[in-house]
């Protein structure tokens, strides 16, 4: 196997993913960026709440599972 070819091959396909990113960034204009970024920030502002909620209620969980516990 060819691993020098696998990863030129991965090297390039990124490039043309990150090109093709670039390319549709520059073609928006002003107003449309603008509302893009927000909306990325809204959404990753939802997940890590929804992750910190998650987290707090499973350790909350674990606590009453560990002071129900006959020991």
């Amino acid at each position: 196997m060819d691993f020098m070819g696998l990863i030129d091959g991965a090297i390039e396909f990124a490039k043309d993913k990150i090109d093709r990113v670039l390319d549709f960034w520059d073609g928006l204009e002003e107003d449309k960026k603008k509302l893009l970024i927000g909306c990325v920030v809204a959404s990753v502002s939802v997940i890590v709440i929804a992750s910190i909620a998650y987290s707090i209620g499973k350790s909350q969980g674990k606590r009453i599972a560990i002071e129900e516990e006959d020991f």
